[in-house]
């Protein structure tokens, strides 16, 4: 005996896993949340379509089409076989992503005070989903938060901290607080709340350097990864400030088209010869200037004004009477 369930397909039910909607959605187009969307529709009801059909139903070109399907293959929420179009099981992919096989059972895990840690970094985690998840942050965020912990050692305060920070810079893409993180535990080896405050004490110094050089530069753009990282090395590896950085920049104010790059051949020049104050530097310049005008004009050599130009900086030939006379023709002779 075979049963079947009589439904009209118009007030049907298209489920949406709620990781696609917390952890894919946001950061994909619209036309390919559309599509993905039709996609699962048609797989539920057992639809076949092409291509062309798609671009029929969603009113779209084919070629933004299948450029949309092949950002959902790099997303990993679908994959091809032959003609066919699998949707990849989400909910089977994170438990397999997340699942870590246990095979032997660790000394410390009766220890009192890895219960103790584990549970700090269970509240915080909490804390970090109730201020800025509304209390539903995705299940990635507790793994990626995990991984923070064990590979930058960092205390729970201080990832409290990182997505505060994020959130006061108003990002919080995954990305964007992935890098800060990287940032904190692996350039700037920050673990505790004590070296944080003291980093975010000199990152509002950097802050402010980094608008000053931006305004004397007349930069009506912010700096790209690769200019930040120019000044980073002035302020955190170097030392120096703006007085410092700005002798650079009046000293390329000749040259045309100066970039950050001609500053830091000049800045780098400094450090690599271990000035640190700006008293040193000037003296140095001075000391380099001099040396360069003696070289120029030759040791003991007599000084040339600075705009002597080309005239009369020659020796003339000396001439005798009897040399001049033989231009003349004897009129005697003539006849």
């Amino acid at each position: 005996m075979k049963i079947e369930k009589m439904q009209n397909k118009l007030f049907g039910k298209t489920l949406v896993s709620d990781l696609f909607i917390c952890e894919y959605m946001p950061g994909l187009p619209p036309l390919a949340v559309k599509l993905y969307l039709y996609i699962v529709y048609a797989s539920e009801n057992g639809l076949e379509c092409t291509e062309e059909t798609l671009s029929m139903i969603l009113n779209s070109e084919s070629a933004a089409v299948n450029e949309n399907l092949i950002l959902l293959e790099s997303a990993g929420l679908i994959s091809w076989q032959n003609d066919t179009i699998l949707i990849t099981d989400l909910i089977q992919k994170e438990i397999e992503r997340s699942y870590r096989l246990r095979t032997v059972s660790r000394p410390d895990d009766l220890c009192v005070n890895e219960r103790e840690k584990n549970l700090a970094r269970a509240k915080v985690q909490k804390a970090i989903s109730d201020k800025f998840f509304s209390g539903q942050m995705p299940v990635s965020w507790y793994n990626e938060i995990d991984l923070w912990f064990e590979k930058y050692g960092f205390e729970p305060d201080v990832v409290f901290m990182l997505f505060q920070h994020c959130a006061n810079n108003r990002v919080m893409t995954k990305p964007y607080i992935r890098k800060v993180a990287e940032s904190w535990g692996g350039k700037y080896h920050i673990h505790t709340s004590e070296q944080l405050e003291a980093y975010l004490k000199s990152y509002e110094s950097y802050k402010t350097l980094r608008s000053e050089i931006l305004k004397r530069l007349k930069w009506r753009r912010n700096m790209n990864v690769y200019e930040e990282a120019v000044v980073e090395k002035w302020f955190y590896t170097y030392g120096y400030d703006i007085e410092i950085i700005d002798i650079a920049m009046k000293k390329s104010v000749s040259k045309n088209n100066a970039t950050l790059a001609t500053f830091d051949a000049i800045i780098t020049s400094w450090h690599k010869n271990g000035l640190k104050t700006k008293e040193e530097i000037l003296n140095f310049e001075e000391a380099r200037k001099q040396a360069y005008q003696a070289a120029r004009n030759g040791e003991g050599g007599k000084t040339e004004p600075a705009n002597a130009g080309q005239k009369g900086n020659f020796t003339e030939r000396s001439y005798d009477e009897a040399f001049l006379n033989s231009f003349y023709v004897d009129g005697d002779k003539i006849k």
